[in-house]
């Protein structure tokens, strides 16, 4: 089994595409640094037509020995790399190399001959929780290794080096499986398997589901609930797979109900039903949809966010009653959570940036639909989140809430999240008044018509795909089509972003109506972009008009990330889990549990992750 990712990398611009899993409420964790590549002085420009660097990872269970995963790692170098280095992860157990030498404990050196240069080491895939408490838990494993199967996290080696030219250059990565299993971008099975797969609201949906596992909600079911909440959920950050992983629980005690890493890597026990506000599954997938950072004092709305809208979506499918709906959230009342100020981490007590924030974020949500005639929800908000790319602070909450709003709800906002103020649960009439009717909603997706376009002196055509290769000079035009597939008549809002310049577009579209907006952009310089607008975004190198320059260039990964990093996780006694920079779902069976659940010479800088990619973002 493998899985492929495909990386442009342009030769301009330093840029970083992060091996960090998606994060836990806590942000604790372990970052990774860039490492700086100074090229050779008397480097040579070279003229090979191979612009791919292909990095291929394979996992081996090694049965013989359980707690041990066996990983090779193989990389294909075009004949413009005149210099690479390998970076292993720290503790790992080199077994064997082929055109690589060591360097360090970590870093391997390519010979410069062989084609295919290999390492081969050895990682222990347990991941154990250190929570101490006086409750147990059914057990202590985020990722276990057993006798007959593993779920696993999938090590990430580091690439570092030189190349020439200055024509854009891709890295290509590979996950393979030494016998039966699958894996994501981040995590894998290793161990007998049925993959199902689903199609929806233009993202792809995996379930894993291993022959080991006995799963309480159908696939059928699963999928049902997912897509469903893709479609309602118009906050932007939708990923184009989504890898999802049934956890065998006859074996392994795990620690947590679910857990989340990477964009859109999750699993979740295989005990966990779809009938309940907590339902696992969404709250896991709500986590998949959060592509923002935080400052300390928004910390809690990753979690608080991901509990409430799990309850609501469960509620809008008809899993749940509103009883029971209430009465889960009801529980941020509750002392002590409903003491703790969320803007203040540590104040946090007794799962309240899950109990106390699922609440906050829930009235938040109806003060919004009651003040604006459900024209605006805690979407706008949280679309407006993610399309930050500094970190949020709780002040950019706030006036995120008073442009939606008014200043009336932004100031209740501001309150129920900086003070010890709890909002009391809202009954039923007040909820049919804020969420029966459909507000508007808003569709933003490539236009059906030549939605991408590239012309320039020499050429005028269409183009497809998440990367794009231009010419310096030639002006890239994009189509979008803006449909308002809610109730209520609306206003939208679309931006146009190019890196840090931005076209907005803003309109009034009643339910069902549509409209096309077209954005253009002219790139003068050559150099590594960003372009993204609405739910899509492109990788966009510019070469420049003469690109055999003979001009020399560094490529260069982040070293990968250490094999004992800490996460902060939940579980059932209100204890703090520091392990490594995840979402989890916490161990908890009541319906008001938290669900607990990341020829010029010229220095020209990328940095290439074999393993991983883009966000998850969190601090």
């Amino acid at each position: 089994m493998d899985v492929r990712q495909s990386l442009v990398v342009g030769c301009v611009l330093v840029f970083m595409l992060c091996a960090v899993p998606a994060v836990s409420t806590a942000d604790a964790g372990t970052e990774t640094t860039v490492q700086e590549i100074r090229p050779a002085e008397d480097s040579l420009p070279q003229t090979s037509s191979s612009d791919e660097i292909s990095v291929t990872t394979t996992l081996d269970r090694t049965p013989e020995t359980v707690g041990e995963m066996t990983v090779t790692v193989a990389v294909e170098i075009p004949d413009r790399v005149t210099e690479l280095t390998a970076i292993i992860p720290d503790r790992a157990r080199v077994s064997g190399t082929d055109g690589f030498s060591a360097v360090s404990d970590t870093d391997y050196e390519w010979d410069s001959e062989t084609t295919r240069p290999t390492v081969t080491y050895r990682v222990d895939p347990n991941r154990l929780s250190d929570r101490e408490g006086p409750l147990s838990v059914d057990g202590q494993y985020l990722f276990a290794d057993t006798d007959d199967w593993a779920l696993v996290r999938i090590p990430h080696t580091g690439i570092s080096g030189r190349y020439t030219g200055s024509r854009p250059i891709t890295l290509d990565q590979e996950t393979d499986i030494d016998g039966p299993g699958a894996a994501g971008e981040r995590m894998a099975f290793l161990g007998p398997v049925d993959v199902r797969t689903t199609r929806a609201h233009g993202q792809r949906f995996r379930l894993i589901i291993p022959d080991a596992a006995d799963l309480e909600a159908s696939p059928s079911e699963i999928f049902d609930s997912v897509t469903h909440a893709s479609d309602r959920l118009r906050v932007g950050d939708r990923d184009e797979t989504v890898t999802m992983i049934a956890a065998p629980t006859g074996e392994v005690g795990w620690t947590v109900r679910g857990l989340q890493i990477g964009d859109a890597d999750l699993w979740v026990r295989d005990s966990e039903g779809l009938a309940t506000p907590p339902n696992v599954w969404l709250h896991e997938y709500v986590h998949t949809r959060q592509g923002y950072t935080t400052d300390e004092d928004f910390r809690w709305f990753t979690e608080g966010s991901a509990t409430y809208y799990a309850a609501l979506l469960s509620l809008q499918q008809d899993r749940t009653d509103f009883e029971s709906f209430r009465r889960f959230l009801r529980s941020g009342e509750g002392r002590p959570q409903a003491s703790a100020t969320l803007s203040e981490p540590d104040s946090w007590e007794n799962f309240a940036e899950y109990r106390k924030g699922a609440l906050v974020a829930g009235e938040i949500d109806r003060q919004i639909r009651r003040e604006t005639d459900r024209e605006a929800t805690l979407d706008t908000v949280f679309r407006e989140v993610n399309a930050e790319t500094e970190p949020v602070s709780a002040r950019t909450f706030r006036s995120g809430v008073r442009d939606a709003a008014g200043s009336e709800v932004g100031d209740a906002a501001n309150r129920y999240t900086t003070t010890t103020a709890v909002p009391s649960m809202w009954d039923g009439d007040a909820h049919a008044a804020a969420f029966d009717q459909s507000p508007a909603r808003f569709s933003y997706r490539l236009a059906e018509t030549d939605p991408i376009r590239v012309s320039g002196p020499e050429r005028d055509t269409s183009l497809s795909g998440p990367d794009l290769a231009l010419v310096a000079g030639e002006t890239l035009r994009i189509r979008m089509a803006v449909e308002n597939v809610g109730g209520t008549v609306g206003d939208y809002e679309l931006a146009f972003r190019v890196d840090d310049t931005e076209q907005p577009r803003s309109g009034r579209l009643r339910a069902g109506e549509q409209v096309i907006e077209t954005f253009e952009y002219t790139f003068t310089n050559p150099g590594e972009y960003t372009v993204a607008v609405g739910n899509e975004q492109f990788a966009v190198a510019v070469a420049p008009a003469d690109s055999d320059d003979g001009e020399t260039g560094t490529v260069d990964t982040e070293p990968p990330e250490p094999l004992e990093d800490t996460v902060e996780g939940t579980t059932d006694d209100g204890e703090q889990a520091e392990e490594e920079k995840e979402n989890e779902t916490a161990t908890d069976e009541s319906d008001v549990s938290a669900p607990g659940f990341g020829v010029v010479p010229a220095l020209i800088a990328l940095v290439l992750v074999a393993g991983g990619y883009r966000r998850r973002r969190r601090t």
